[in-house]
């Protein structure tokens, strides 16, 4: 059975949204405080913000375009596995898996600016991949730039993805100065456009705070997880410790392009861990960066392992840890 989820079958993509649709019946019955999700000033985040309205929007709204986006991201995931051959077989696994470790969080389930943070991570991946390419031109380098920059006005601590842009450039092609300074370039330019509409505003003194979230400043000591926050954590930790712990087997037997694939997703997942420091509203949907990078890691581990059982036990056991972490809380609160 599991085979089929490894198949070349874009019949896969109906499983997606089947997913989707099971993990998000949770908001039906169950109320959660989402407050923390939506204190963000940031440029970007206060407009999406401000269009979701969020005074009317119920949670089961917000979910549904959720859904929405991470539907989009799955298919992203596996367009970047089967268009850049990640793995060495066309799959379609990595959009379920991307579907159930994005779902794992529940305050992941809903739209926010982490989230739609993590769409433009995706397109970093995808244009990062795509200069192994010898006929890609400047655009895609002034492209890097100007996604990252993007990112950041939707949510600030995405601004990891810009020194990973940078150490990704250098991995993938013999890097130049003119290089960087094209990624320089489009970051800079996203910059200036907001420097010059709060400027053309009269606003220019709360630039920088908002945009890096300040008046929402929260010590992380003053965060205080449930145990299930805690629970949900470790097991993610301890997941993503298996898979790494089978990169090296997966090294061995890739060609060079893919282990430097390899390389970027492990350093993007580093680099977000990294950035918990830059969190002045901290919430669990910052942990989508990592299982972003997680959900194509784990695609390549059940694609290419030889142990068949051991894989799908462990498929089976992500799908039914996602509904104990949504609805078990429910009824046993600790």
């Amino acid at each position: 059975m599991f085979s089929f989820f490894k198949s070349n079958n874009p019949a896969l993509v109906v499983i997606n949204v089947i997913l989707i649709v099971l993990f998000r019946f949770v908001f039906l019955i169950h109320h959660f405080d989402l407050t923390g999700i939506y204190s963000h000033t940031e440029p970007a985040s206060s407009f999406l913000i401000g269009a979701l309205d969020l005074t009317h929007a119920s949670q089961l709204w917000l979910a549904i375009a959720g859904g929405i986006l991470c539907f989009i991201e799955s298919l992203l995931v596996n367009r970047i596995i089967n268009r850049h051959k990640v793995s060495p077989r066309k799959n379609y696994i990595g959009g379920i898996l991307f579907v159930i470790f994005a779902s794992m969080i529940p305050e992941c389930l809903v739209i926010g600016p982490a989230q739609i943070a993590g769409f433009f991570l995706l397109l970093v991946y995808d244009q990062l991949f795509d200069l192994s390419r010898p006929d890609k031109l400047y655009g895609n380098k002034f492209d890097l730039g100007f996604l990252t920059g993007i990112a950041i006005l939707i949510y600030f601590p995405a601004i990891f993805i810009l020194p990973l842009v940078i150490i990704g450039f250098l991995t993938m092609r013999t890097g130049t100065l003119k290089g960087i300074l094209i990624i320089f370039t489009g970051f800079v330019a996203v910059l200036v456009i907001v420097f010059t509409y709060y400027l053309w505003y009269d606003r220019l003194p709360d630039m920088l705070p908002e945009i890096i979230n300040l008046p929402n400043r929260k010590s992380l000591s003053q965060v205080h997880l449930t145990h299930w926050q805690e629970i949900c954590i470790a097991w993610i930790l301890l997941v993503g410790a298996w898979i790494l712990a089978n990169v090296p087997a997966i090294l061995y037997s890739s060609v060079i392009q893919t282990r430097k694939y390899i390389t970027i997703l492990i350093l993007s997942g580093v680099f977000s861990l990294a950035a918990v420091a830059l969190l002045f509203n901290f919430n669990l949907t910052h942990l989508i960066f990592m299982l972003t990078s997680l959900s194509i890691l784990s695609a390549m581990y059940f694609v290419e392992t030889k142990m068949a059982l051991v894989a799908e036990i462990l498929f089976i056991v992500l799908i039914l840890s996602v509904f104990t972490f949504e609805y078990l809380p429910i009824f046993v609160p600790v």
